[in-house]
C-alpha cells in the first residue's frame, strides 16, 4: 500500500473504513496487493453469517480447511450465526434442516480435512460414547459436526448464534463446551470461550407441532453457556435447568458466573416457575430480561392461578432492570380446546407490577396482565411507571379466531390511556406496538371472512383513526412486531424481509389512506381524527 495514495490515509481512517466495507467489497479490495489484503484480510474473516435452513456444508468445510492451514485466521472470526432466520413465518411440516452435499465426491477434495476432523476428535479425549458418535458423523460430513468442530476451534470469538436444530440434532456445541471446561480435555484443543460476550442458543425454537416432539437429548449441553466469564447475552432455549440452578446428588454444585450478565431471554420454556425463580435469584444484575412460557393447558392454569412465585423472584433484580418481556404461549396441541375463566381475583398479582421497576424503560407483556381479566378492567395509565419509554402488548392467551376482538380491546386501552397523556402524564412513553392484524385493508379481512358484523366494521375504523391520531401526535403505533431479540421493542431485525414492525401506511391525508378502502369508511376514519390531531372517539 506504500505506492498507492491510500498510504497518505491515516491508519485509524484506513481501518475504519475497512469496518464499513460489505463482504464483497472487502473481498476484491483484498487482490489488490499485498499490503492491502494484510489489511483487510481480518475484516474479511471478522463476521460470518449463514442461513441454516439450508446449511452451507462446503463453506463450512472450506472454513474449517481454511484455518487448519493458517492457524492465525482463528483469531480473526468476532462472531458466528449460523441460524434459521425466519423458521417462525415458515409455512407447513418444519425439519431439520441438513445440507445437500455430494459426500462421495466432496470426501475427495477434503480428504486432508477430514483427516483434521478425526485428529480434532481424538486429541479432545472425548468420553468414549459421544467420541464413536463424532467420529461417525464425521465420516457422513454431518453438517452439525462439522459446524461445531470448526467453532470449537475459534478461540477469540465474542458472539456466537445457533439454530434451535443444533439444540435438537446431537446438541454437540453444548456437548463440546461442557467437555472442554469441566471434562478432561486437554488445554488448547478446543476452545474455552474465554472472550465470547453473547451467545444465543436454540432460542429460534418454533411454537408449532414440531415442538411437541423436540426431544432435546442429554441436559449437558445446556448448563456450560452458564458459566462463561465475559459472557454479557445470553439467548436461550431451555427445556429444564438441571446443573444451572438444580442440582441432583449426583451432579456436583458449580458457583456460577452470573457477575457480568446483563441480558437473558429464556425462549418457550416449559421449565416450571419455582425453578425459573431460583435461577433469577441468582441474576441480581440484568438489564434486560425476557421469560417466555410455554406450558400445555393445565400448567398454564396452574401459573396463571398462582404466578407469586415468578413475580416476587424478578424483584430481585427490579432495581437494575430497564427491559422487561414476558410471554405465556400455549403449545399447538393444546390451543383448540383451552379455555380460560379467570375472575378478578386473578388479576391482583399482576397489577401494578411494572411500577416495581424503577429504571423500566420498555416493556411487552400480554394484554390481560396489563388490564386484567374479569368485568373490572385497569386503566393502563395506573399500571405503567413513569420512566417507560416504549410499551409492546401481546395476544398471549387470545386464540387466533379471536385476534380482532384482542386488538379491539387493545385500542380502546390505548384510546383510554391517550386521553389522559394529553394532560401531561407519562411523558416519556412515545412508543407502541401489539400484535394485531398486521394492517390488512378491508378486502383482505373480507376475505379473511371478518368483516361480516358491524363491530368488524367498527373495529376497522377505530384501528384507522388511532394509527392516524397517534402519527398526527407524534407517537409511534406499530400493528406488527417481531420476536422479542435482546432490546425488545427498540431492535430492527437483521434481514429486509423480517422486518421488526412497520406503519400501516406512511401518510396521514384522506387521500393517503389505502385505496381499497370504502371511500365512506375513509371518510369515517378522517372524521374521528380531527384537524388539531386530537383523537375523538367514532362507533
Amino acid at each position: 500500500m506504500a505506492s498507492t495514495p491510500l498510504a497518505n490515509l491515516p491508519r485509524d481512517c484506513w481501518l475504519q473504513m475497512l469496518e464499513c466495507l460489505p463482504k464483497d467489497d472487502l473481498n476484491s479490495l483484498s487482490r489488490v496487493s499485498h499490503d492491502v489484503r494484510a489489511s483487510a484480510e481480518p475484516f474479511l474473516y471478522r463476521s460470518i453469517h449463514w442461513d441454516w435452513q439450508h446449511p452451507q456444508v462446503h463453506k463450512i468445510l472450506l472454513l474449517f480447511r481454511t484455518i487448519s492451514e493458517r492457524p492465525e485466521l482463528t483469531y480473526y472470526i468476532w462472531h458466528i450465526s449460523f441460524v434459521w432466520w425466519n423458521v417462525e413465518s415458515h409455512k407447513g411440516e418444519i425439519a431439520i434442516p441438513k445440507g445437500k452435499l455430494n459426500w462421495v465426491k466432496t470426501m475427495l477434495e477434503f480428504r486432508p480435512t477430514l483427516r483434521r476432523a478425526r485428529k480434532v476428535v481424538r486429541d479432545a479425549k472425548f468420553p468414549a460414547n459421544l467420541d464413536a458418535k463424532l467420529i461417525r458423523r464425521v465420516n457422513d460430513g454431518d453438517a452439525y459436526v462439522y459446524a461445531t468442530l470448526l467453532v470449537s476451534q475459534l478461540h477469540n470469538l465474542h458472539s456466537l448464534r445457533l439454530d434451535f436444530s443444533f439444540v435438537l440434532e446431537g446438541g454437540f456445541p453444548g456437548e463440546m463446551l461442557h467437555h472442554s471446561l469441566f471434562g478432561n480435555a486437554p488445554p488448547g484443543v478446543l476452545t474455552r470461550f474465554s472472550k465470547l460476550e453473547m451467545v444465543d442458543y436454540g432460542s429460534n425454537l418454533p411454537l408449532t407441532e414440531f415442538r411437541e416432539s423436540a426431544r432435546p437429548g442429554k441436559t449437558y449441553q445446556f448448563i456450560p453457556w452458564f458459566y462463561l466469564p465475559c459472557l454479557k447475552i445470553l439467548e436461550i432455549w431451555l427445556p429444564n435447568v438441571e446443573g444451572i440452578s438444580v442440582f441432583s446428588g449426583q451432579m456436583p454444585r458449580t458457583p456460577l458466573r452470573f457477575s457480568g450478565l446483563r441480558s437473558l431471554v429464556i425462549a418457550k420454556t416449559a421449565v416450571l416457575p419455582e425453578n425459573i425463580a431460583i435461577l433469577l435469584s441468582q441474576l441480581p444484575y440484568l438489564e434486560s430480561l425476557h421469560v417466555g412460557l410455554a406450558y400445555k393447558c393445565r400448567a398454564t392454569i396452574e401459573f396463571l392461578k398462582r404466578p407469586e412465585c415468578l413475580l416476587r423472584s424478578l424483584e430481585t433484580s427490579s432495581q437494575t432492570i430497564k427491559h422487561l418481556s414476558i410471554s405465556v404461549e400455549l403449545l399447538p396441541c393444546c390451543i383448540a380446546n383451552f379455555r380460560l375463566r379467570l375472575s378478578d381475583q386473578a388479576s391482583k398479582p399482576f397489577r401494578g407490577m411494572l411500577k416495581r421497576f424503577p429504571k423500566l424503560k420498555t416493556a411487552s407483556l400480554p394484554l390481560n396482565f396489563l388490564i386484567g381479566w374479569g368485568d373490572t378492567a385497569y386503566e393502563l395509565q395506573d399500571e405503567l411507571p413513569l420512566t417507560l419509554e416504549a410499551l409492546h402488548i401481546r395476544p398471549d392467551l387470545w386464540p387466533d379466531s379471536e385476534l380482532m376482538a384482542f386488538e379491539m380491546a387493545t385500542l380502546v386501552a390505548l384510546e383510554s390511556f391517550m386521553r389522559h397523556k394529553e394532560d401531561g402524564s407519562h411523558p416519556s412513553l412515545t412508543t407502541f406496538s401489539y400484535e394485531g392484524l398486521h394492517g390488512c385493508d378491508v378486502h383482505e379481512l373480507n376475505a379473511l371472512g371478518l368483516l361480516a358484523a358491524q363491530f368488524n366494521y367498527s373495529y376497522l375504523i377505530k384501528r384507522e383513526a388511532m394509527h392516524l391520531f397517534c402519527l398526527r401526535r407524534g407517537y409511534d403505533l406499530f400493528s406488527r412486531y417481531s420476536d422479542c431479540t435482546t432490546g425488545f421493542m427498540l431492535k430492527h431485525a437483521m434481514w429486509e424481509d423480517n422486518v421488526a414492525y412497520w406503519f400501516p401506511w406512511p401518510f396521514a391525508g384522506l387521500d393517503e389512506l389505502p385505496a381499497s378502502m370504502p371511500r365512506e369508511i375513509r371518510i369515517r376514519v378522517r372524521t374521528n381524527v380531527n384537524s388539531n390531531g386530537s383523537f375523538s372517539s367514532g362507533n
